[in-house]
């Protein structure tokens, strides 16, 4: 009896998130679709006197991935829909959810499903068009090449959507929601960037340590799974190739699907605690305030500390001593602004 009520409301909650959301899949479908589908339907049209698979340049483009900017417009189509989806319900829509019989748990899943089957499908028929378009007109690139992108897009979008969700549970609105998802998402290339630059002020860093180093931050930064294929390495001043990243398929395809499960579980773990009813805060969690005075005293200690060091031991030493000494000057300024009265809080 409980588990037939708690499926009518789970077929209700999905009903509901496809009829909220369906003109935004379509939105997102026509913006990623532009290269490789509207493009060559606008050549097929307008420029017949070329050669017979000048059509295919943009989607040859898209399969060689690191050419295209198809992938960068479903990277930020996807972190923007899931901001949509949960941040953007942050205020009598989402309370209204919650006050009904139906869980948080229900709540979160039931957008997950939807927005994981919108790219699902936004893919698929991306795909269904290309196969078939290269199946009746002469084209640079053969089904496998679609097939291969288009699975392992696809478990990349998938895993990006997740970490966009999760983040989405404990952001104040849209804005903030995909402001934290791209700091997050980036922060492997960041972090690996500010190590190097330390590493390289007292030691000689060879090119073999930076070529792992890169080669490690390649699996942790979820948009070079998709545009790595034919990607290279650079250099650290970018002057020059360093190595060529290929693709293993399972081994990608499988740790992008656990890490979107993965965050999927952290998306429900947080959704069903984080209070609804703190509005206009960019965080529902903790004191936003004490959060950027810490990542700034981090961040600007970091920089000092190189100028200043001399040896690696002597920057680990300056870097701790600098971060407590601004983050309590930060947070000295933020309690004189307050009893200034400068400030709400």
């Amino acid at each position: 009896m409980r588990g037939g009520i708690e499926m009518r409301a789970m077929k209700g909650l999905l009903w509901k998130e496809w009829c909220q959301y369906y003109k935004f899949f379509l939105l997102a479908l026509i913006v990623i679709g532009l290269e490789p589908v509207l493009v060559p339907i606008t050549y097929w049209i307008y420029r017949t006197g070329s050669r017979a698979d000048a059509w295919s340049d943009s989607i040859k483009a898209v399969l060689a991935t690191g050419s295209s900017t198809t992938e960068t417009i479903a990277i930020i189509a996807v972190i923007v829909l899931a901001a949509l989806m949960l941040a953007g319900e942050r205020g009598s829509g989402l309370s209204y959810l919650v006050s009904t019989p139906v869980s948080r748990r229900e709540i979160i899943t039931a957008k997950y499903i939807v927005g994981s089957l919108g790219i699902l499908a936004i893919i698929l028929f991306i795909s269904v068009f290309l196969i078939v378009a290269g199946q009746l007109l002469p084209a640079q690139y053969v089904a496998q090449e679609v097939i291969q992108w288009a699975v392992l897009t696809t478990a990349a979008l998938l895993c990006l959507f997740s970490l966009a969700l999760l983040v989405a549970t404990f952001s104040g609105g849209i804005l903030s929601s995909v402001l934290f998802t791209t700091i997050i998402m980036g922060l492997p290339w960041m972090l690996l960037g500010i190590s190097l630059a330390t590493f390289r002020q007292f030691y000689a860093v060879s090119a073999a340590l930076e070529l792992k180093a890169r080669y490690i931050v390649t699996y942790l930064f979820i948009p070079d799974y998709i545009t790595r294929d034919g990607r290279y390495i650079w250099s650290g001043n970018s002057s020059q190739f360093i190595d060529r990243v290929i693709p293993d398929y399972p081994l990608e395809i499988t740790l992008l699907l656990l890490a979107s499960f993965l965050f999927f579980w952290l998306a429900i773990k947080v959704f069903e605690k984080n209070p609804l009813e703190r509005q206009g805060e960019l965080l529902l969690f903790g004191n936003f305030k004490q959060i950027g005075a810490i990542f700034l005293s981090f961040v600007s200690a970091l920089g000092w500390a190189g100028d200043v060091a001399s040896s690696l031991a002597s920057f680990f030493a300056y870097f701790l001593l600098m971060w407590l000494g601004i983050y309590l000057a930060l947070v000295a300024l933020m309690r004189v602004i307050a009893w200034l009265g400068l400030s709400r809080s």
